[in-house]
């Protein structure tokens, strides 16, 4: 069976222009809001990530790297890895640098997850199993804006949106496990051969 991954990242990428376009328009309404100046790095954050197909949308930015940046990252990624593993409640307590992060900037930010696309702006998100769920602004954010910010991002669509996408992907691939991975994790499965092993695929075309 012959998949075309090019095509679910093409659509993801699409989904992230919109996503990137909501998020700035909001910013603008709070003064230009922006990381410029922060004395807090969010890539110190644990962002855990549920999706194959931001996986293989941060693969693809990950393989236009020369391969000296690339071995790199990967050594970095063990690195973040093994402490991540060292951890008690990593999510909670641990605070190092994304692997990807050079700079205070990420090296692959056009190929960035959802999580970390939405951070800094307070946001609201309707679920039809939990309702309606608030997330606050960063940090800096609320020292500027207050805690309780009359405009928030509506995350909805862009959730709903990758979620249809990931079913479809996963359909097509016939792989329903369970995906939860930070971004070092992904990055190591580049030496992994049998990392994601899908059941009923021959070849991932464009991947």
């Amino acid at each position: 069976m012959f998949v075309d991954i090019t095509y679910f990242t093409e659509k993801l990428s699409s989904i992230f222009s919109e996503l990137d376009s909501a998020y700035q328009a909001l910013a603008e309404k709070y003064n230009g809001f922006s990381c410029s100046g922060c004395d807090d790095l969010c890539c110190s954050s644990v962002f855990l990530h549920f999706t194959l197909v931001e996986h293989f949308f941060l693969l693809e930015g990950f393989r236009s790297l020369p391969e000296e940046k690339r071995k790199e990252i990967i050594e970095r990624s063990r690195e973040y890895n093994l402490a991540y593993s060292k951890t008690s409640r990593p999510e909670v307590n641990l605070k190092l640098l994304c692997p990807l992060n050079y700079d205070n900037l990420c090296i692959l930010y056009r190929y960035r997850p959802l999580g970390c696309r939405f951070y800094g702006l307070p946001g609201f998100m309707e679920s039809p199993v939990k309702g309606r769920q608030e997330f606050k602004g960063c940090w800096r954010f609320e020292k500027i804006h207050g805690p309780s910010p009359e405009v928030k991002l509506d995350r909805t669509p862009f959730y709903r949106k990758v979620a249809d996408l990931e079913k479809e992907l996963r359909d097509r691939l016939r792989y329903y496990q369970r995906y939860k991975k930070t971004v070092a994790q992904m990055i190591l499965d580049e030496t992994n051969p049998d990392a994601l092993v899908m059941r009923g695929y021959d070849i991932f075309e464009g991947y």
